[in-house]
């Protein structure tokens, strides 16, 4: 009997009993208004913290435009996910799970939680001792979660770059007096940012220069500067993801290679490897525009065969295997792929492992012996000598060349 058989309610708790082996997680049930219906969690004052945060009013905004999962993050370093269940095109509830905090908890994280005007004198003794056993999960993680919770309540299958994130807006202010022109910049300045991905344009740099300058980045309050670049670049790379898609890009190679990105962003330690991570993968979506509109006369086969290639430029690839997914004889699709693209396939695929070991190169802290051994060149110095005939100089020399961009 397939999951979507079963009733929400019981899709939800088949999803706690498999989110408990890794740790507790509590569900949330609450009406379209806000009001709490059900919970397996004991301590209700998480929910006075919920709501007192301003982060139930943000998940009832947000449903007003949109039915995509939310993740809402709060200063003191919590984190919650909703998901929309709808009767007749009417939203009925709203199911969320959490807390969970990206870091453990520090003393200052958790005075600060407490010090909240709404939360009850009387409630802060038991809030510090729940707050001291919040689960600790990566932001990834919560993600994959979060995906995980929007299916079960609605059927639905999407991926990160799907997931709203938003802080909630803790001060309340007036309307009127808030920043409104910089609000406009950032938006005109991440419109110039996207068009220059959907359009595949090479000459970005200046583009990118003006928008570090008119924007910090996504306002979300989470613990740590680290985990604000983050949140900032994963926000980055789905916008990126998706206006590669516009440029052309086939959505199975774009969504891979943002997930590969996204994940990179969570595993680094600095926010300069978060920088240089989100500057390599905008030249990265950039280029890849720009050589699909290059090849806007292949044929559907050797552009099937060329994505083939480009999602698994990590494996072991031989003629014979492609053909074989393309269904073409080998001598034919050697053919065919070198009248179309005007280079053979052989060195087509040595010319995408060595885009791939650039962007390895600048995007982590692998060696070359290990970005050696992950495109399977063979030999240290077989990849060397490639590298130096494509790229003009060593990757060592790559490498340090481009080490401060």
């Amino acid at each position: 009997m397939g999951l979507l058989s079963l009733s929400i309610g019981e899709r939800l708790e088949a999803l706690g009993e498999l989110l408990s082996c890794a740790g507790r997680m509590y569900r949330w049930s609450y009406d379209a208004e806000g009001n709490l219906l059900e919970t397996d969690c004991p301590d209700r004052v998480l929910d006075k913290a919920f709501k007192a945060s301003g982060s139930m009013d943000a998940i009832r905004e947000h449903a007003e435009g949109s039915r995509e999962p939310m993740v809402v993050s709060i200063p003191y370093g919590l984190s919650w996910s909703a998901a929309y269940e709808y009767e007749e095109e009417r939203l009925a509830k709203i199911h969320v799970l959490g807390p969970i905090t990206p870091v453990e908890l520090s003393a200052e994280a958790i005075n600060r939680a407490i010090q909240n005007p709404q939360i009850p004198v009387r409630w802060r003794p038991k809030l510090i001792r729940i707050l001291q056993r919040i689960p600790v999960m990566s932001s990834m993680d919560f993600f994959r979660i979060t995906l995980m919770l929007h299916y079960c309540v609605t059927g639905e299958r999407l991926t990160n770059a799907d997931i709203f994130f938003r802080e909630p807006d803790l001060k309340r202010p007036d309307k009127e007096n808030a920043p409104k022109k910089d609000r406009i910049n950032t938006y005109r300045t991440e419109q110039a940012l996207m068009r220059m991905v959907t359009e595949g344009d090479v000459n970005y740099k200046s583009v990118l220069h003006d928008a570090a300058s008119a924007s910090r980045g996504v306002r979300a309050s989470v613990a740590g500067s680290l985990e604000q670049v983050k949140v900032s670049q994963i926000v980055f790379i789905s916008l990126c993801t998706r206006a590669a898609i516009q440029g052309g890009i086939s959505p199975e190679v774009a969504y891979t290679r943002g997930d590969a990105y996204i994940q990179d962003i969570m595993d680094c330690r600095t926010v300069a490897d978060a920088a240089r991570i989100g500057h390599t993968m905008y030249d990265d979506f950039i280029n890849m525009v720009h050589k699909r509109r290059a090849q806007e006369t292949y044929s559907p086969q050797i552009q099937s065969c060329c994505d083939y290639i480009e999602l698994h430029i990590e494996d072991k690839l031989s003629l014979s295997e492609i053909a074989g997914r393309i269904g073409y004889a080998e001598y034919y699709l050697s053919r065919k792929f070198k009248a179309e693209t005007g280079t053979g396939i052989n060195d087509y695929i040595k010319q995408a492992k060595i885009e791939k070991a650039k962007t390895l190169l600048l995007s982590s802290d692998l060696s070359i012996q290990e970005i050696c051994d992950r495109l399977h060149f063979g030999s240290r110095s077989f990849f060397a000598e490639t590298f130096r005939e494509i790229a003009g100089i060593p990757p060592a020399a790559f490498r340090e060349m481009n080490q401060k961009l």
